[in-house]
């Protein structure tokens, strides 16, 4: 077996770290990162650090199903086939749409848009993509004719000036926030700037943080394009050379900032001194890299956003070169990959649109029957086209679209009005599968096999080193399958995700006579054996282009050869008039998008253990909330319910929730039951950072914990409370709040119960217990005021161990006696708590960063909790140390 062979590629974010794996094949295995792949270069991140514990088969879809009876794979794909062509003979080629994912491997994504816009005439081909990056690549197209990012990492490192915008690198990228700060400790006069409304992780790392207004990202950065052209910081050389549309740009960028520095401030929120000293450093830095994300393209005008970005770095001649880009960092493991084959529902393949002669070309290389002319619905116009009837089969592979997108509630009446709904998954049980008539299984991380695409254009492996488990199919061969069904045999007939790549690599072939950057020609041909020992390759991957850095000669992908400045205004956010506020929504640490996979794992669900509505104090002190207690969260979409965490790094008027957790997890759903599907005009992006709020507090008669080893048959009342639930390794912990009952009322309903009984001496507090000898199966904890968080390490221990060996004291409190192992989890590689940091910062006065790490190991792995750790650091000396820690 080749090294090769053990390696493989992360399932997560864009960074497409590479991760070794042990000698053996099985689901308990623990990975390390890969020391020669050039994104990680051996680094990786908790999730990354984690993989092993997300592949135990628990709660997998392991057969398919109609109509909720198990059937064979035969029965499911030509009852698949025969919806199609109903629909499309009665009600026409766009009555099917597909909604994919950027968890898909490329060949997946090939298979499924080769399907739609080659043999069944449609382009309705959109995915959650749409969600993250789309407005990235619409702002790439307007900017250099092409989606073609020009960064690498590698400018990260050689940059003296970073400015992050849009993006909480330290918990949504960690590795590459490691490679910069690396960078940084090895250079001190390297600078990071970051531009985020919230004290972030990584904006805690800045030497310079413009907490600015949220919403005037834009207009930031029409200002930094007056100042610089105002006081001679422009190339003018380059911009002659190799730049259309600057004296348009600059001329919209002041109609919509002014050129007063004070005014612009004040427009952004900021300080003039630090607006100044931002500006200042932009321009006298020469290698100089901005980099996005959600916060930039989550907008309703995402795609101007962008192209302000980029105005700034086309006006110095800041493109193609080391140290000096402008970035979009994916989202997504394979969002870069979809856009590749044309996984969006206006691209039509490899790059290219649906102008005529791009659809010849596609038409001849498929030889394709029935090829789509025109784009198709994208994410929202395709829910929304549902909900009004117009389609009839939904085709959904790897997302769970009714907790990710914006209002829930009209998805769910989307998906109902749809007459054939199928969703390939892995999982038995997310918010979108009770929607579905026909259920697919597939391959999870660790069983599927192709590539994937990160944020700087690397194609790397993902390889299988499990059996596929039940009856579960690559999404590929499944679409293949179905596309056999509907009579096109030749056309899809593969045996391997190595003959789809060459097929993808060898369309890519139209763009070696076109100013088109992406192509994959010099592999079109390439052997099994060398596909399956592939090492991480940027493309383009083609003699005919330059591959080692997009754009350093100053040549794009436009009909005129230059780059295209954009003239945007960008919207800004009207002022609220009334007490509403705005929520912001985005990433946790541990957590991945809706938690179908890491929300079953107890090693990440620790460091944010529930559901929390993030606040300012004084936002908080006028609606009589304190820490700790539930809130109501509204607006005129729907409502969600969590649990409020006041901290100053959220601005006053402004309140944040992460995007993770939805019905299956917090039973009144998450932030989409709260969010309007406002979109950006040009790219159909979402906005998921504006969205206005009403928060109120809420005193529920009572609340408590419960956990249940097996939570197939859960009682009837706990339907009737709020709750949130979190995993653990024997069983399932509810926290809820109940308010349709009374204490008393329920301590009598429960009385008939077969439980171990305990109340404490204020008769406020009553605990039930069952179990055996085998171990403790049900552990009920209810109170009139606030309940600590039990201990999950010891509820799992209960759960193994004789029910009548078991103090009830440790059972009332639900822990053991050793307090220090007990609070937050802050190091999830080696499970140190909040409490364990403080006492020894406690017990060790003056010690250093380093003193505590080579002690608790803490920080010391991935490093994803670094910024938390030195927190606790800064904070030895303070006066009231000793109090949060008697806390």
């Amino acid at each position: 077996m080749s090294q090769s062979d053990r390696t493989t590629t992360c399932a997560y974010c864009g960074v497409g770290c590479g991760v070794s794996l042990p000698q053996h094949n099985n689901r308990s295995i623990r990975v390390s990162g890969d020391k020669h792949h050039p994104a990680n270069q051996g680094r990786l991140c908790v999730k990354g650090t984690h993989l092993g514990d997300v592949l135990p088969l628990k709660d997998r879809l392991l057969y398919p199903h109609v109509n909720g009876e198990r059937c064979s794979w035969e029965t499911a794909t030509e009852t698949i086939a025969n919806k199609i062509r109903t629909a499309q003979d009665t009600w026409g080629p766009d009555s099917v749409a597909f909604y994919l994912s950027g968890q898909l491997l490329t060949e997946d994504y090939y298979a499924a848009n080769k399907l739609a816009k080659g043999f069944l005439g449609t382009a309705n081909v959109d995915t959650n993509s749409r969600l993250c990056m789309s407005s990235a690549v619409a702002a790439h197209i307007r900017a250099f004719g092409e989606d073609a990012p020009p960064s690498n990492y590698e400018d990260i490192e050689q940059a003296d000036l970073v400015v992050l915008t849009g993006s909480n690198l330290a918990w949504t990228h960690p590795v590459l926030f490691q490679r910069m700060q690396q960078a940084q400790a090895q250079s001190p006069d390297k600078k990071l700037v970051v531009i985020d409304p919230r004290k972030s992780a990584t904006a805690k790392e800045a030497d310079l943080h413009l907490a600015i207004k949220p919403g005037t990202d834009g207009q930031l950065f029409n200002a930094l394009l007056v100042y610089l052209a105002d006081n001679s910081y422009v190339d003018q050389t380059y911009i002659n050379n190799h730049v259309n549309g600057y004296e348009a740009a600059v001329a919209a960028a002041r109609a919509d900032v002014g050129d007063d520095i004070a005014q612009q401030a004040e427009k952004c929120g900021l300080t003039v001194a630090d607006l100044t000293q931002f500006f200042s450093w932009f321009a006298q830095t020469t290698k100089t890299t901005t980099l996005w994300s959600m916060g930039i393209n989550q907008s309703e005008s995402g795609v101007d956003k962008g192209n302000a970005l980029i105005n700034c770095h086309l006006a110095t001649g800041r493109i193609g070169k080391p140290g000096a880009s402008a970035f979009s960092i994916t989202g997504q493991p394979n969002a870069m990959g979809g856009r590749e084959v044309g996984g969006l529902a206006n691209q039509l393949a490899v790059h290219r649109m649906f102008d005529a002669q791009s659809i010849a070309r596609v038409k001849a290389f498929w030889n394709a029957p029935n090829m789509a002319t025109k784009p198709g619905l994208k994410a929202i116009d395709m829910f929304d086209a549902a909900a009004m009837g117009k389609i009839k089969v939904l085709w959904i592979m790897g997302t769970n679209p009714v907790a990710s997108l914006p209002d829930a509630h009209k998805i769910k009446a989307a998906l109902s009005a749809v007459e054939t709904v199928i969703v390939s998954d892995v999982v038995n049980s997310n918010d979108t599968l009770p929607y579905a008539s026909i259920k697919l299984p597939a391959l999870a991380w660790g069983e599927k096999d192709g590539t994937v695409t990160n944020s700087e254009r690397c194609i790397s492996r993902q390889r299988a080193f499990l059996f596929a488990p039940g009856q579960a199919k690559a999404d590929w061969a499944a679409i293949a399958d179905v596309a056999k069904k509907l009579g096109h045999p030749d056309a899809f007939d593969w045996h391997h995700a190595h003959e789809v790549f060459r097929e993808h690599a060898s369309l890519s072939k139209l763009n070696d006579d076109s100013t088109l950057q992406f192509s994959l020609s010099d592999v079109a041909d390439i052997s099994f054996r060398d596909y399956q020992d592939w090492q991480p390759k940027q493309w383009p991957l083609s003699r005919h282009k330059r591959a080692d850095r997009l754009f350093s000669d100053g040549q794009f992908s436009t009909p005129s050869g230059k780059a295209n400045m954009v003239a945007v205004m960008p919207i800004s956010l009207p002022t609220s008039t009334d007490n509403r506020l705005t929520l912001n929504t985005g990433r946790l640490r541990d957590q991945w998008h809706t938690m179908t996979r890491t929300g079953l794992a107890k090693s990440l669900t620790q460091h944010s253990q529930q559901f929390e509505l993030h606040m300012n104090p004084t936002d908080a002190r006028q609606r009589n909330i304190t820490n700790g207690q539930l809130v109501k969260t509204s607006s005129e979409q729907g409502t969600f319910f969590a649990i409020a965490r006041l901290e100053t790094a959220q601005q006053s008027g402004d309140v944040f929730a992460p995007m993770h957790w939805n019905q299956t997890f917090a039973n009144q759903g998450g932030v989409a039951n709260s969010i309007a599907a406002i979109i950006d005009p040009i790219s159909g992006q979402p906005a998921f950072k504006h969205a206005k709020v009403a928060v109120a507090p809420i005193k529920p008669k009572f609340s408590g914990f419960f956990f249940v080893r097996n939570d197939i048959d859960l009682p009837d009342w706990l339907e009737q409370t709020v709750f949130f639930k979190t995993i653990t390794d024997c069983g399932v912990l509810y926290h809820f709040f109940h308010s349709s009952q009374s204490y008393s009322e329920f301590l009598l309903a429960q009385e008939s119960q077969k439980h171990r009984y305990h109340t404490d001496a204020t008769q406020q507090s009553s605990l039930w217990v069952a179990g055996d000898q085998y171990g403790m199966t049900d552990w009920l904890k209810v109170s009139t005021h606030s309940v600590t968080w039990p201990d999950i390490d010891f509820l799992d221990f209960a759960a193994t161990t004789d029910i009548n060996q078991l103090p009830i004291t440790a059972l009332f409190e639900g822990q053991t006696d050793d307090v220090t192992k007990l609070g937050r989890i802050v190091c999830t590689c080696y499970a140190v708590t909040d409490r364990q940091i403080k006492k020894f910062l406690m017990d060790n006065p003056g010690a250093k960063l380093e003193e505590l790490q080579q002690q608790l190991k803490c920080s010391t792995n991935c490093g994803s909790c670094l910024s938390e750790v030195k927190d606790f650091v800064l904070q030895e000396n303070a006066p009231d140390f000793a109090d949060a820690m008697a806390s």
